[in-house]
């Protein structure tokens, strides 16, 4: 996504492009994989800590970032797909940590994977698998 698209898509989901917005997207866009909450803060820097916290937030709400790993304290954020929308996101994919280059990615499953429980009611279903991606291996 370039500048221009990023503002539209910002737009269309009724948020203004602020600076601390369009930064974070750029740099997300850029970055090619999930980025860490400490990476973001690295890479916008200066930015109140505050700023950023709301400006996430506000991302995810809107369906265009979702949280895709956290490991210890540290939690990653991704963009998310077009298809999702304000409150509801729709991820078809597991998040896949590489043990070597530590790299956060969203991987398409090959098939469907369906799980249910007897007397519970599944809303959303979370899959991190960890080993090493194909440019490690």
């Amino acid at each position: 996504m370039n500048n221009i698209q990023i503002k539209e898509l910002l737009k269309k989901r009724n948020l203004k492009a602020t600076t601390a917005r369009l930064g974070l997207l750029t740099k997300m866009e850029g970055n090619g994989s999930a980025m860490s909450y400490s990476a973001i803060q690295a890479a916008l820097n200066p930015i109140d800590r505050v700023t950023l916290y709301r400006t996430i937030e506000s991302l995810k709400e809107k369906g265009i970032i979702h949280k895709a790993f956290q490991e210890n304290s540290e939690v990653y954020y991704a963009l998310c797909s077009n298809r999702c929308e304000e409150n509801h996101h729709h991820h078809d994919h597991v998040h896949f940590k590489c043990l070597k280059c530590n790299t956060i990615s969203c991987e398409k499953l090959d098939q469907t994977l369906e799980l249910s429980l007897t007397d519970f009611i599944v809303n959303k279903i979370s899959i991190n698998l960890e080993g090493l991606c194909k440019f490690c291996r």
